[in-house]
């Protein structure tokens, strides 16, 4: 019943309206474009921290790589005594043609480009073989033994007697003894408290002759040379570097490795290329392995690394992977003028 005075139909009017589907339609759109976004924010943070994450470890695996090679590689050449003195190198398999590259002193340094076959490690598609197209480098220098010293030396019983050589040298180390008139590189055969022997052995790790004189004579007896009190003794280190498979192909299946006489060892993984160039004294330009002459004349090198994620899909690049270049310069420490 409409009330005195009231306008017939105001009542129906004044009674509360619902939602029209227009409005719900517009609302859920609106919900939806929120949730989009919101997810959109959520997926490219989660990219984000993916790439971040990935970088992290590829700058982490440079540092590593970067603090390894540098260390053994700008010590090339060096040894306790001088870098210019004339070695005897008696040990056997300093004799083959060619010698085994970790006792070729004669070329502390050398280098090999992608192509170029590398003996300490051979190209293939097994774990620790090498990769094709990918450089690698050896490098050859003389720790120091904590200042091991000679006190005498007996050339008859092959024996030098030394300082101090608590937990210094062992039996198998390859040896340098050296003053400033030459250096002898030999094979420790026996190793006491305060001795160090160099008995000539038929082995082929061993030493072809006890006399320890310039130039080397492979007979039992030798060229005797006397290494007076004072001479150093240091241990040999030989290592080469690498890019090779390391069987994991769900983080990249690629590492650096660091191969000696005893075999390679993964040192880095996400290491997919290395690339060095060398720099001769007077140069004024790197240049690839290929293009070296004289690697006695080599004073710098120009490492230059790619970096993969073991992550997949942080990258748009072939294979998912965050991919980063990385190159270091390091000088030998022992050719500098």
């Amino acid at each position: 019943m409409t009330a005195p005075g009231q306008p017939r139909g105001t009542a129906g009017a004044m009674r509360q309206r619902g939602v029209s589907l227009i409005e719900v339609m517009v609302a859920l759109g609106l919900g939806l474009v929120v949730v989009l976004a919101a997810s959109m924010v959520f997926i490219g943070s989660r990219q984000a921290n993916r790439t971040t994450e990935g970088l992290s470890r590829a700058q982490e695996t440079a540092r590593s790589a970067f603090e390894l090679m540098g260390r053994e590689l700008r010590e090339a050449g060096g040894n306790p005594c001088d870098t210019t003195l004339l070695v005897a190198n008696v040990l056997n398999n300093a004799q083959l043609v060619p010698p085994d590259w970790w006792v070729d002193w004669t070329r502390p340094l050398q280098g090999f480009d992608g192509a170029a076959a590398f003996a300490g490690a051979g190209f293939g598609a097994a774990v620790g073989q090498r990769v094709a197209g990918t450089d690698a480098v050896m490098g050859k220098f003389v720790a120091d033994l904590n200042d091991l010293t000679v006190t005498a030396h007996d050339t008859a019983a092959a024996r030098l007697t030394v300082n101090n050589n608590p937990h210094r040298a062992r039996v198998g180390d390859l040896l340098l003894v050296c003053n400033y008139g030459q250096g002898a590189l030999l094979r420790a055969s026996a190793v006491g408290a305060s001795t160090i022997d160099h008995a000539e052995s038929a082995a082929a790790d061993g030493n072809c002759s006890r006399g320890l004189g310039v130039p080397t004579l492979c007979t039992a007896a030798g060229k005797t040379y006397l290494f007076n009190p004072g001479a150093k003794v240091g241990r040999l280190v030989a290592a080469g570097w690498y890019i090779g498979n390391n069987g994991r192909a769900d983080t990249g299946g690629r590492s650096l490795f660091r191969v000696t006489r005893n075999g390679p060892e993964e040192i880095a993984e996400g290491i997919a290329d290395m690339q060095i160039q060398y720099l001769g004294l007077g140069a004024a330009a790197y240049v690839d392995a290929d293009a070296v002459v004289d690697w006695g004349s080599v004073v710098g090198m120009r490492v230059a690394l790619t970096l993969r994620s073991a992550q997949t899909g942080v990258s748009t690049a072939a294979g998912s992977r965050l991919e980063r270049p990385m190159s270091f310069t390091l000088y030998l420490r022992n050719r500098q003028p």
